[in-house]
């Protein structure tokens, strides 16, 4: 038996309808993505540097344009890290009634301030950082209290980042002092309270150098081998009970106080070397304490 001829075909504007359907499926499984030329090659000259002053890092997630940001600690002896923004930063965004993604430029200024706290956005005043944008549901997310700030103030411009730094400095000592308080609080309250204290509060406790039943040292601590006071493991010297200093590694000691030793030099050329060491506080190693002797 022979084959049936064919009797129909598709016409042309049906095969155009099936183009465009195939076109629109790969489109919506294969977003398109285009950029707006008009928002291109910005250059404004400057990056924006993100501070911080304190011993703990910080990662910020804030997707699609801030995955995972991260903020270096700052390392013992320093004075401060960063990291870096760029002036306007790309963000995606969906035109109605379409499946293509275009791009447009964001000032940076406010992503560094979504970034280090969502309660103040959308500002961009510098100044802004200064205030206490604190919210109920953005609670915790106030990096500026934990020391750290955007600015446009260079690492080198020693001047204008040091007043920065003691600006955020005594602004991190306000929110220390508060979270200590907190956790005292905290500590009245029987072991519910208890387990409400956060490591953040414990953070604060070591910070300020302070000690509670409620605080449960972060560091090594040992009996100094001098005057037998509680100490942390590889200092080598420390205030003891009575005030005095308690030296107890000498040569790590000598090099700690050159620098200070050497600053009283160039300020004082003529003065005589016993004058320069007694305007650096040094005292002699005390002895160990002993408990007297009870009378028989």
């Amino acid at each position: 038996m022979g084959s049936i001829p064919l009797t129909a075909t598709l016409a042309q504007d049906q095969r155009k309808a099936v183009n465009m359907g195939r076109s629109l499926t790969d489109s919506a499984n294969h977003s398109a993505i285009t950029i707006e030329a008009q928002d291109r090659g910005k250059e404004a000259g400057y990056v924006i540097y993100v501070y911080n002053i304190l011993e703990r890092e910080h990662f910020v997630e804030q997707p699609p344009l801030f995955p995972h940001f991260y903020i270096p600690a700052c390392k013992k002896g320093e004075k401060f890290s960063f990291t870096m923004l760029p002036a306007f930063v790309m963000e995606p965004y969906c035109k109605p009634g379409t499946t293509e993604f275009y791009y447009k430029n964001v000032d940076g200024r406010k992503c560094a301030t979504s970034l280090l706290n969502p309660s103040a956005l959308p500002g961009t005043d510098w100044k802004s950082q200064q205030q206490n944008w604190n919210t109920g549901d953005q609670f915790g997310n106030n990096l500026n209290a934990l020391g750290s700030w955007w600015s446009l103030t260079k690492p080198d411009e020693t001047e204008r980042l040091t007043a920065e730094i003691k600006i955020f400095r005594e602004r991190v000592n306000q929110t220390m002092n508060l979270l200590v308080k907190q956790g005292e609080t905290l500590s009245t309250q029987g072991q519910k309270g208890m387990e409400q204290i956060t490591p953040l509060m414990h953070f604060a406790m070591d910070y300020l150098g302070k000690q509670a039943h409620w605080h449960m040292a972060s560091h090594h601590m040992i009996t100094c081998p001098n005057c037998g006071d509680p100490v942390k493991e590889g200092i080598s010297y420390h205030r003891n009970s009575f005030g005095d200093k308690c030296i107890i590694d000498r040569e790590r000691y000598e090099q700690s106080i050159a620098p200070e030793r050497a600053r009283k030099v160039s300020a004082s050329p003529d003065a005589e070397p016993e004058q320069v060491d007694a305007a650096v506080p040094e005292q002699a190693v005390p002895a160990k304490r002993t408990r007297s002797a009870k009378a028989k």
